[in-house]
């Protein structure tokens, strides 16, 4: 196992180019690991390792090799020798054990002391004077010498749990200090605030009196606007996880609901969805959960199939109590004398067909109706099953930087809802069943408008905005590097040019 190791990590600390290094990387990682179990198990073992791994160094250092340019990227060992302190830093890399203190004098003369012990021996006497040594007085003082690491590492170790546990906690208390409605935060691997998974959900409320949906909120006793987040297909009101805590923070009221359908809401398969129904619930969601009046007016936002229920509560469900648009990257077809519903038909709109086919069909009763019903429902719970294993894929198809699994996973907890799969049938009706045009809904606006567009979507391009633009020249367009979904893709950039519009808009 030592020698299948050592030959992986010497192998990955010559390859010719990155893609090789890249390929050794995942082996590697698990390779180290390794060796801190097998050290902390076996000190004489990890002993031998740390030779045996100084000693192929030597030999593989001391190799050379002749190449022309044409094959020098095919060649396993690049031509050049290895200065000391490189050998010591790759071995640091690998034996992880060590790295857990500072680099200090006492080990500096341990490490002198093992390489002069191999070097003092041939390449055929080294492996059986290292079995001898296990029992000798020499070996026995590099055993205490690691048992004396490995307890100071110990020591190192709960220190840097605990303070990490320090920072951990005060790192939330800074994030929810005047904000007692604060929901559990986090930070992303890039130091960025976020709100953290939570299994259940968060908050709920009684649409229509009688289905839960979900929702998140954050700063209810702020004394700034109010912003509701609109969340788009397959996704949830944890999509706007990274706006949640830094618009609070920076005083807004923030509100960010799962649609029915959606997310921790109910699934409420037997319902006619359509754009219109999720626009009424936004509608009302700003009336009577964030509470926005007349004189107490809200931001509404909303992302791609979002962005539609978004502008429908702006222009027609609750215009009055709209105080700003923001759109980012928006579903629907904006083009003149453009056909209600989707832009493009989905594949699984276009397996099921539309509403009106299916009642018809379910009406009629026959056999060819009957048929005609059961496999419109076969096609969509195959799709159904076949994006529930696809979800980072797909998400990877149209973001700009990789996706945590926290939101793959946040995705796949709702699909494993019992009426999950009833829903997505019901779901991919809701396109048919829409009547209301886009446009129509934008020209009718009244509130300022923004765009905030994740330039590099391959799936509603700045062309769209474009369009938008010409039918609302007074609107801020602000393209930022990203994907579909640019508040999660690029939440930074997106966070700063939403407060820099909200705080234009009078």
């Amino acid at each position: 196992l030592t020698h299948i190791l050592v030959s992986e990590r010497l192998y990955h600390s010559y390859c010719a180019n990155v893609k090789q290094k890249q390929q050794h990387r995942i082996v590697m990682s698990f390779a180290t690991r390794v060796i801190a179990v097998v050290d902390a198990l076996f000190p004489r073992t990890s002993v031998k390792t740390k030779r045996y791994f100084v000693e192929k160094k030597k030999i593989c250092t001391t190799t050379t090799k002749t190449t022309t340019p044409a094959k020098e990227e095919e060649e396993l060992f690049v031509v050049q020798p290895k200065r000391e302190e490189d050998v010591m830093e790759e071995e640091d890399d690998f034996y992880e054990l060590s790295d857990a203190l500072p680099h200090n004098n006492k080990r500096e003369e341990e490490d002198k002391e093992t390489n002069t012990m191999i070097a003092s021996s041939t390449n055929s006497a080294k492996i059986a004077s290292r079995t001898r040594l296990s029992s000798s007085s020499s070996s026995a003082s590099i055993v205490t010498r690691k048992k004396n690491l490995r307890n100071a590492a110990k020591k190192v170790n709960t220190n840097n749990i605990r303070l990490s546990s320090s920072t951990s906690s005060e790192e939330q208390l800074i994030a929810s200090e005047n904000i007692s409605d604060m929901p559990p935060l986090e930070l992303d691997d890039k130091g960025i605030e976020r709100v953290k998974l939570q299994k259940n959900g968060w908050e709920t409320y009684k649409y229509q009196d009688k289905f839960d949906c979900n929702y998140i909120s954050a700063g209810k006793e702020n004394t700034g606007p109010i912003v509701v987040l609109v969340h788009g297909f397959g996704a949830h009101s944890y999509h706007w996880r990274y706006q949640i805590p830094y618009l609070a923070k920076k005083g807004y009221r923030v509100y960010a609901l799962c649609m029915l359908g959606y997310g921790w809401s109910s699934k409420a398969s037997e319902e006619q969805y359509c754009m219109e129904y999720w626009g009424e619930q936004v509608s009302d969601f700003v009336r009577t959960i964030a509470k926005a009046t007349e004189t107490d007016k809200a931001f509404i936002a909303g992302n791609s199939i979002g962005a539609l229920a978004a502008l429908y509560a702006a222009s027609k469900g609750a215009p009055e109590r709209t105080k700003g648009l923001c759109l980012v990257n928006a579903a629907g077809n904006f083009e003149p004398n453009a056909a209600p519903g989707p832009e493009k038909k989905t594949m699984a709109q276009k397996a099921v067909g539309t509403a009106q086919d299916m009642e018809e069909a379910e009406e009629n009763n026959t056999l060819q109706g009957k048929l005609r019903v059961a496999f419109g429902k076969l096609a969509a719970y195959g799709i159904f099953y076949f994006t529930k294993i696809r979800i980072k894929t797909i998400l990877n198809q149209v973001y700009d930087n990789d996706v945590d699994e926290d939101l793959v996973r946040s995705i796949a907890m709702a699909a494993e809802d019992p009426e999950a799969r009833e829903t997505f049938y019901a779901i991919s009706l809701a396109g048919s069943r829409t009547q209301v045009k886009p446009r129509d809904l934008l020209e009718n606006l009244n509130a300022p408008v923004m765009l905030l567009w994740g330039e590099n979507d391959p799936w509603m391009t700045p062309t769209k905005a474009e369009r938008i633009m010409e039918i609302k020249p007074s609107a801020t367009y602000s393209p930022v590097p990203a994907g579909h979904c640019p508040q999660d893709d690029n939440p930074t950039d997106s966070n700063n040019a939403f407060v820099k519009w909200a705080e234009t808009v009078a």
